[in-house]
């Protein structure tokens, strides 16, 4: 029997028709336009499912090869990465060798190795690592199967490549030949397995030391290794043995110590501007609002600090930038009003009033005159905005007077030894949920925005967290079984056939790993978390 085919070489190509037996695997037909293609196909999308490229065609329907710059397909390609370094570290080392897949980072995944011995004829830990990727590279270059065998659990998949086992969670290239570019980078006692961004799918992308974000993952870490809680088994025990309650506290606890040390060292040091960003759904709103309650509280005789949000700061919509399609762009710092940005904090500095803008998102134009503010003594300005850590943003403010803040979820709680807990999962799942509260947002819509969102931040936001006085972990251990019993139901109205399917299945399997927190009386109102679910005191 014959079935009809309308492929799409690339997400965004023209479709071309074609007629093929039913059956045909996917890999098959893509043979047959791979030269054409801009870069290594790791996934496809079958009437908006996801799907792996040895699965069969069986009726007529619309295909889509996806490479890396897809969600689906990065994290497929991430996966089949990391079980080629879990083989070549078991043929190295032998089958006592230990690794473990710690976090996202630097562009890259960070592994920590704790081998029994070392191996044959290695000097040290560099050379080691030159070893492990020399043997990754050759099984790379033997295009071995990463074959699925039956899973005990619903939890994840296991996969074999030659003898090796692993369990994974969601899809796989067919083969390592779909491997095509990674290095290894020896790192803080561990490894930095490396790979192509999605923004660049063709190489590898730009590598630099982040010691910051790592020391904010290792404070993570020491404090679930306190709490005794490894992987999400451990955190669903706890919450099904009556402990979620206690976990709620102790992590909001510990966020409300971070906030007052952050405030005391802006106290001491005499910071008159404090610059606050980081990527969407990091909470920087509620932060930001906490940050100005604590630093009142310890200066009681000076006035409460200035919020101002950079949002007031984009050009007229006349003059805002455009991409290739003609869709204006609001995420670059070309859509900012620097100069006014600069004038406004330079006058308040000064004593002087400064007429700040307010924004008409409606007509696209900024509006004066209702806003003419002048501070008082002492008063300390808090800045929210995703470019505020650029330098180009504030370079006519004095470095002194300024304080940079950098804030987002870094989760360090994975699934187990092999498969971490997306950060960037954190917050699509945040977003989803805030969104459809406070605007009426459909899960479709969150997510079709969401590949632009995550595009923008990687040139405004991430370059520059290490500019930052501080770092702060927005993340709360106990959040993602709180927001299952949101998000599920928006997941679950996804159908078959929307273009959100795929990345639909995929989260709801993620959240069904997690036991439900039903009670949500223990979360205090100033949370961050209830910036996203509701019932803010701000």
């Amino acid at each position: 029997m014959k079935i009809k085919v309308k492929i799409y070489k690339d997400p965004g190509a023209d479709p071309v028709e074609r007629e093929v037996p039913a059956g045909t695997t996917i890999e098959e037909l893509l043979n047959e336009y791979r030269s054409h293609m801009p870069y290594r196909i790791i996934t496809a999308r079958v009437d908006g499912d996801d799907v792996a490229l040895s699965s069969k065609l069986k009726k007529d329907c619309e295909l889509i090869y996806c490479d890396i710059r897809d969600n689906t397909a990065n994290r497929s390609f991430q996966r089949g990465l990391t079980l080629l370094y879990l083989k070549a570290v078991s043929d190295v080392y032998g089958k006592k060798a230990h690794p473990r897949i710690r976090n996202s980072v630097n562009r890259g995944i960070f592994s920590t190795l704790t081998p029994q011995k070392k191996p044959k004829g290695a000097g040290s830990s560099v050379f080691e690592t030159q070893l492990i990727e020399k043997r990754m590279w050759e099984l790379a270059d033997a295009n071995l199967p990463f074959k699925p065998v039956a899973a005990k659990g619903k939890d994840n998949e296991r996969y074999t490549l030659d003898g090796y086992a692993a369990p994974f969670l969601g899809l796989m290239p067919p083969s390592t030949g779909y491997i095509y570019s990674f290095a290894l980078e020896q790192m803080r006692g561990g490894v930095l397995i490396r790979f192509p961004h999605p923004s660049d799918p063709g190489k590898l992308a730009f590598y630099r030391r982040d010691a910051r974000i790592f020391d904010a993952y290792d404070e993570e870490q020491d404090f679930l290794d306190t709490l005794n809680l490894e992987y999400i088994r451990d955190l669903n025990n706890r919450v099904e043995n009556g402990g979620a309650a206690d976990i709620i506290r102790i992590a909001e606890l510990r966020q409300s110590e971070r906030i007052e040390a952050i405030s005391e060292r802006i106290i001491k040091e005499g910071k008159r501007v404090i610059l606050i960003a980081g990527p969407s759904s990091s909470g920087k709103t509620t932060f930001s609002k906490r940050l100005i309650e604590t630093i009142r509280s310890k200066t009681a005789s000076t006035p409460e600090p200035l919020y101002i949000g950079t949002d007031d700061y984009f050009v007229n919509r006349e003059f805002a930038p455009r991409d290739k399609k003609g869709t204006y762009n609001f995420e670059g710092l070309d859509a900012m009003d620097i100069a006014l940005f600069e004038k406004n904090i330079e006058e308040l500095l000064e004593g002087k009033t400064a007429d700040m803008p307010r924004y008409d998102f409606i007509t696209g134009e900024k509006h004066f005159s209702e806003r003419k503010t002048k501070l008082k003594k002492n008063q300390i300005i808090v800045v929210e905005g995703i470019h505020a850590l650029n330098k180009k943003m504030s370079a006519g403010i004095e470095d002194d007077v300024k304080f940079k803040i950098y804030i987002s979820p870094l989760t360090q709680l994975n699934i187990d030894e092999f498969n971490r807990v997306p950060s960037t999962d954190v917050r699509l799942i945040r977003r989803m949920v805030r969104d459809n509260r406070t605007r009426g947002n459909s899960v479709e819509t969150t997510i079709k925005l969401w590949p632009k969102v995550v595009a923008g931040e990687s040139v405004n936001i991430f370059p520059y967290n290490n500019e930052a006085d501080e770092i702060f972990n927005s993340t709360l251990i106990y959040e993602l079984p709180v927001l299952k019993k949101y998000a599920v139901p928006l997941l679950k109205k996804v159908k078959p056939g929307s273009a959100a399917y795929g990345h639909t299945k995929w989260l709801l399997h993620f959240l069904s790993l997690f036991t439900p927190i039903k009670d949500e009386t223990p979360i205090p109102a100033e949370s961050i978390l209830r910036e996203f679910i509701g019932g803010s005191s701000f």
